[in-house]
Parts: C-alpha cells; sequence; structure tokens
C-alpha cells in the first residue's frame, strides 16, 4: 500500500517586524509613487471616450488592437460596438450608423492624439508592420516630437513623445 501523502500546507503570508534603522546609517531612497487615479472633472467625469460611426468596423479593429497594440478591448454583437482600452482612463468606440439615428458630420472630428514612450522606435516598429505615415517623426514647437497617420476611415491619428530638454 502506497504511503499516505499529507495535503500540502498554505502559506500564510506574515508581517514582518518593521526594522529599525540606526541614527548613523542612511535609510534606503524612496521609491517613486504610483501615478494617482484619475480625478473628477468639473463635471464629474473619470474618463475621457470618443465614439465614432464606421463603415469598416474589422478594419478599425485591426488597426487599433494589431497594428497600435491595444490589447483591452470588447466587441458587442447586439449592436456591432466595438470598445478600446486606450489608456488607464481613455477609451474609443466605433459602431456603423444606425438606422434613423442619421450619421454624425460634425464640423471638425479631433485628432487622436496618443503619447507614446518613444515616437521614433512607434514609427519604425509600425511602419514595419504597413502603417503609412505623412512623414517621418518631426519636433513640434509646443514640445512634442510627432507622426501622423490614419486609420483605415480618414481619422487623423498623431503619436507624440515629448522631446528632451537639451
Amino acid at each position: 500500500m502506497p504511503a499516505r501523502r499529507k495535503p500540502a500546507r498554505k502559506a500564510v503570508a506574515r508581517k514582518a517586524a518593521p526594522k529599525k534603522v540606526a541614527a548613523t546609517k542612511k535609510a534606503a531612497p524612496k521609491r517613486a509613487a504610483a501615478a494617482p487615479a484619475a480625478t473628477p472633472s468639473a463635471i464629474g467625469a473619470m474618463n475621457h471616450h470618443l465614439d465614432y460611426t464606421t463603415h469598416d468596423i474589422e478594419g478599425v479593429k485591426r488597426f487599433y488592437t494589431h497594428l497600435l497594440g491595444f490589447k483591452k478591448f470588447n466587441e458587442d454583437p447586439k449592436f456591432n460596438y466595438l470598445w478600446i482600452q486606450t489608456g488607464h482612463t481613455s477609451s474609443l468606440g466605433f459602431m456603423p450608423p444606425m438606422q434613423n439615428m442619421g450619421e454624425p458630420s460634425p464640423a471638425k472630428e479631433p485628432i487622436l492624439y496618443f503619447m507614446v514612450k518613444d515616437v521614433d522606435r512607434a514609427y519604425s516598429n509600425l511602419s514595419a508592420k504597413g502603417v503609412m505615415f505623412e512623414g517621418p517623426p518631426a519636433d513640434m514647437p509646443w514640445g512634442h516630437r510627432v507622426v501622423k497617420t490614419s486609420d483605415p476611415e480618414g481619422r487623423a491619428v498623431m503619436l507624440a513623445t515629448p522631446k528632451r530638454q537639451s
């Protein structure tokens, strides 16, 4: 008869006793604090979301999730609605125009402006995936280095990185 094994004990987290720092020793430097949670705006908004109509939901989905790499997204088949999280407090939504709702025709659509860690690297990586840009990244007078592309339906998409101070 095989020997019976004891069930594994669950690890129990224990609080370590606070370490005392001698007066002659320097304490380790503090780590930078995590980014603060979003602060409500004057109207109580906690995030930024833009909704758009689209005639090419699959092309838009591929552009934002596959090419630009936004990993958090959701599709609602009832409305053929695509929701894409673009940051901690920002998202985009796309759906075909609905019958009897009309298609919005704003005077000017906003430019989608994404801050990225390294615009030159993003430009290089996305160009290799086939994303077409209006030109290479360029320094702008307002302190950003930017490059411009557009999504499958012509919405302007800017990628930007703050310029390094010399």
